[in-house]
């Protein structure tokens, strides 16, 4: 093997064995807890639905349940809002529940295992189908790193202090973009506020029509609750995510 496969090997294996526990909400999931139309921001409206929050540990979950915690933004602030519990198997790299939003907003949900240590937490927003527009059909990861064309050690929350507020983006439309370039705008939610209403900045990127992936960075420099839309040529919405970003 040579020396710079082994590097990126390397660097892919740590990486992944330091951050390991990611949230996903999906459509469903494989018998290998292997997610199945990820949805990043939840369009709701007359018909109820439900989706699978998902956990993939990526080791034993050494617990025989699982708690799980949702917490709504309000006034600025994340408070309670519905917990529940879950039997799973200790042997198990993985776990999931079935749970119906009913309300719009902005949520973090945790995982916390038996002795209430936290194992992974992350952001989800709810709107009204029609404000969510396709934001629920691609794959938007943040990540630490590209290898091979693949995101490497996905994140929900980003540290201004470890990763010098720089952050990679992997996007994949599951079908072709049809449009030569990505509009990618960068939006933050107001102190006290639900909405993402304040435009920080906004970048374009070059891509093929043919391409149905993509990816490119981005560099935070202060702390706040941002939401990325990623439009094509027309800034029509291909796909939306939020990101937390800290001290």
């Amino acid at each position: 093997m040579k020396l710079k496969s082994i590097i990126i090997f390397l660097i892919f294996f740590l990486s992944a064995s330091i951050f390991a526990q990611n949230i996903y909400v999906c459509e469903s999931y494989t018998d290998q807890g292997n997610p199945i139309g990820i949805i990043n921001i939840l369009g709701i409206g007359t018909i109820k639905k439900s989706v699978n929050i998902l956990i993939d540990n990526e080791k034993k979950l050494d617990s025989d349940i699982l708690y799980l915690f949702i917490d709504k933004l309000n006034d600025g602030k994340f408070s309670p809002y519905d917990s529940k519990i879950l039997k799973v198997e200790k042997e198990k790299f993985w776990a999931s529940i079935k749970y119906e939003f009913k309300e719009t907003g902005v949520y973090e949900i945790s995982f916390l295992n038996s002795s209430e240590k936290k194992l992974a937490n992350s952001k989800f927003e709810v709107k009204y189908e029609n404000e969510a527009g396709g934001s629920g059909r691609a794959l938007f990861i943040f990540c630490d790193m590209i290898v091979n064309d693949r995101p490497v050690n996905p994140i929900s929350q980003l540290s201004l202090s470890e990763k010098n507020g720089e952050t990679y983006v992997f996007i994949n439309n599951y079908v072709a973009f049809s449009t030569d370039k990505i509009i990618v705008k960068i939006w933050k939610r107001t102190e006290n506020k639900s909405e993402y209403k304040e435009l920080i900045s906004t970048k374009k990127f070059k891509v093929r029509p043919k391409w149905s992936k993509t990816f490119f960075k981005l560099t935070f420099d202060e702390i706040g609750d941002y939401k990325i839309d990623v439009n094509d040529s027309n800034n029509k919405l291909i796909v939306s995510n939020i990101l937390d970003v800290t001290e």
